[in-house]
C-alpha cells in the first residue's frame, strides 16, 4: 500500500514544497501569483488528508514524519501572522486594497447597476408625477421647499464643526448596513440600496424640474463621489460573500465562505477612510457660503484622485477572486 499511495501523492508534496520554498521570502504569500496562491492552499489540504491516512494505515515513520513537517510548514505559511504595524496598514492601503477592489471589481459594479436602475425608475416615475415622492420615502416638507425654491439641505449641516463626528459616523454605519444586508444575494442588495435609490431618484427629479439642480448639486458634489464609492464597495462585499454561499465552486460552502469572507472585511477595512473623508468635507466643506466652483472643483479632485488611487500600479496581485 505504502509504495503505491506514495507513487500517487509524491508529485503533489514536491509541488507543495517548491511553493513553499517559493514564499520564504521577505514578501512571504505575495510572492506567489493568484493562482500559486490557490494552488497552495489545494496542495496543503490534500497533504493535511495524506497525513491523516498515512498515520492510520502506514507504518513507515519516515512517511508519516515528513508529511507531518510538510503539513506544519505550509500551514505556518498560510495561517501566521505577521506583525508590522504601522508598515503593515500602510502597505495595506497603498497596495493591498486597490489591488482588491480591482480584482472584485465586479460585485461593486453590480450593486452600482442595481442602485442606477432603481434610480432611473424613480427619477421618471417622480418627473410624470410629484406624488411619487412619498413612495420614494421623501418627506413632503422637503418636497415643497424644493417646489417654493428653499434650500432645504442647509439645515443638515448647520452645526457643522459639532456634527462631523455624528456625520461620520453615520456613514460608516450605513457601509455596515449595506455590507451586512448584501450577505443575502440580490434580493437583500436590492432591498438595502432600495430606499436610498428612490430617494436619490425622485430628489433628482424634482430639483430639475423645478429649477433647483445647479443649487443641490453645488451642495452635495464635493461629498458625494467618495460617500457613494464606498456605499457601493461595501454592498459588493456583502453581495460577493452571498454569491460564494451560493455558487461556491469546486470548494466546499464552509473554504468558500472563509475565503470570500477574508477578502470582503479588506474591502471594508478599505471603505472606512472613504467615509471619513467624505464625511469631513461633507461637514466642514459642503455647508460653507462660497462659490459653487469651489464645491464641484473638490467633486472633480476627489474623483480624480480616488480614480488615480483604485488604478494606480502596485505589488503582483495574488488575493483570490
Amino acid at each position: 500500500m505504502a509504495d503505491n499511495f506514495i507513487e500517487k501523492r509524491k508529485a503533489n508534496w514536491k509541488r507543495l514544497e517548491e511553493l513553499i520554498d517559493q514564499a520564504r521570502t521577505v514578501r512571504g504569500l505575495r510572492s506567489l501569483s493568484r493562482d500559486e496562491v490557490r494552488e497552495l492552499a489545494r496542495s496543503y489540504r490534500r497533504a493535511a488528508s495524506d497525513l491523516a491516512i498515512a498515520r492510520v494505515e502506514s507504518r513507515d515513520q519516515r512517511l508519516v514524519s515528513y508529511l507531518n513537517n510538510l503539513v506544519i510548514r505550509a500551514h505556518g505559511m498560510i495561517y501566521r501572522t505577521e506583525s508590522k504595524g504601522g508598515r503593515a496598514i500602510l502597505n495595506f492601503y497603498l497596495y493591498d486594497f486597490p489591488a482588491i477592489f480591482r480584482q472584485t471589481f465586479r460585485y461593486t459594479l453590480a450593486t452600482f447597476v442595481i442602485f442606477l436602475a432603481i434610480a432611473v425608475a424613480s427619477f421618471a416615475a417622480t418627473w410624470r408625477d410629484d406624488d411619487f415622492a412619498d413612495f420614494a420615502y421623501l418627506p413632503r416638507v422637503a418636497v415643497q421647499k424644493i417646489k417654493d425654491h428653499q434650500r432645504w439641505w442647509d439645515d443638515l449641516n448647520k452645526e457643522a464643526p459639532v456634527g462631523a463626528a455624528g456625520i461620520i459616523t453615520n456613514n460608516i454605519a450605513v457601509g455596515i448596513f449595506v455590507f451586512a444586508f448584501s450577505v443575502f444575494p440580490v434580493v437583500g442588495t436590492v432591498n438595502i440600496l432600495k430606499n436610498t435609490a428612490l430617494q436619490f431618484g425622485a430628489i433628482n427629479a424634482l430639483v430639475f424640474k423645478y429649477g433647483m439642480a445647479h443649487t443641490l448639486w453645488s451642495f452635495v458634489a464635493g461629498h458625494a463621489v467618495l460617500e457613494f464609492t464606498a456605499i457601493f464597495i461595501a454592498a459588493g462585499a456583502g453581495l460577493m460573500i452571498g454569491l460564494a454561499l451560493i455558487t461556491p465552486g469546486e470548494r466546499t460552502r464552509g473554504e468558500a465562505l472563509v475565503e470570500k469572507g477574508a477578502v470582503a472585511i479588506k474591502l471594508m477595512a478599505g471603505c472606512f477612510p472613504l467615509f471619513v473623508i467624505a464625511g469631513c468635507i461633507e461637514a466642514f466643506i459642503s455647508p460653507l457660503p462660497i462659490n459653487a466652483n469651489y464645491r464641484f472643483a473638490v467633486s472633480a479632485a476627489t474623483a480624480v484622485g480616488l480614480i488615480a488611487y483604485l488604478l494606480k500600479p502596485g505589488r503582483k496581485e495574488a488575493v483570490a477572486e
